[in-house]
């Protein structure tokens, strides 16, 4: 397990080959990127450590100002990978109807074993896109991968109702408060889901997106087929760290890997 995360203070961090400022940037860690502490924190602020840069290890050092402290593998791995579909969109500029942008909504389609190309405007894809990143991070092999939110939403309330085992467990916005690699449940459309009405259906129209980011006041968070794109949200929390009931949430799926 990591000993830190890159922090989403500036989206990402640059590793360093000596400690301090000045031309000794090697490479930039994306937000979410494990950094490993590999030695003593030199002066105020540098943090000796290893991080994967480009597919490769990379030792180096980072000012602790942007790190933060890691959370469990599965919770982080998720977490990464919703960064790095975002990234992939080019940080929420690229739309879902161009190239390449378009490929990629098809390989979330295929990885449920939907025959669409990513060019059927018609199918709302941000369950797709959860899916992806569920079955990429790994260690979630009990989540109800589909094409509906409400599925998988259904799935971890009663689980949590019925004290079943899984990786997800479904709260109310008043009973947990949200975490990394949690998801943020909201009704969609002209339905207007709430907690109890999901616990007894698996059919209606929601939405959920990933948690990235935790601050004193709110969460970060990223989704899919959000104005046509991977982009990133964020939820105002109460003094307690609970969600505020607004922006249409009705619960937070709290990930118990």
């Amino acid at each position: 397990m990591a000993d830190f995360a890159v922090s989403s203070l500036a989206y990402g961090a640059n590793i360093r080959s000596s400690a301090g400022f000045g031309d000794n940037v090697v490479g930039f860690l994306p937000e979410a990127t494990a950094v490993t502490k590999t030695g003593p924190q030199q002066g105020d602020r540098w943090i000796p450590c290893r991080a994967d840069l480009g597919g490769a290890a990379r030792d180096g050092f980072v000012s602790k100002n942007v790190l933060r402290d890691a959370v469990s593998d599965a919770r982080e791995r998720l977490a990464r990978t919703a960064v790095a579909e975002w990234l992939r969109f080019d940080r929420g500029t690229g739309k879902e109807f161009q190239t390449p942008y378009f490929r990629f909504v098809g390989e979330y389609w295929q990885n449920i074993n939907l025959d669409l190309d990513g060019l059927d405007r018609g199918w709302p894809w941000s369950a797709a896109y959860i899916s992806w990143c569920i079955e990429q991070a790994g260690a979630y092999g009990d989540f109800k991968q589909a094409a509906a939110h409400s599925r998988y939403v259904h799935q971890a309330i009663r689980r949590r109702e019925d004290n079943e085992n899984g990786s997800f467990w479904g709260f109310r916005l008043n009973e947990h408060k949200p975490q990394i690699g949690d998801m943020v449940c909201m009704a969609r459309g002209s339905f207007s889901a709430t907690y109890d009405h999901a616990k007894d259906n698996d059919r209606f129209s929601s939405h959920c997106d990933i948690v990235i980011a935790i601050r004193s006041d709110h969460v970060s968070t990223l989704g899919g087929n959000v104005g046509h794109t991977v982009k990133r949200k964020t939820f105002r929390t109460n003094s307690s760290g609970f969600l505020r009931p607004e922006q249409r949430l009705y619960a937070v799926m709290r990930n118990n890997l």
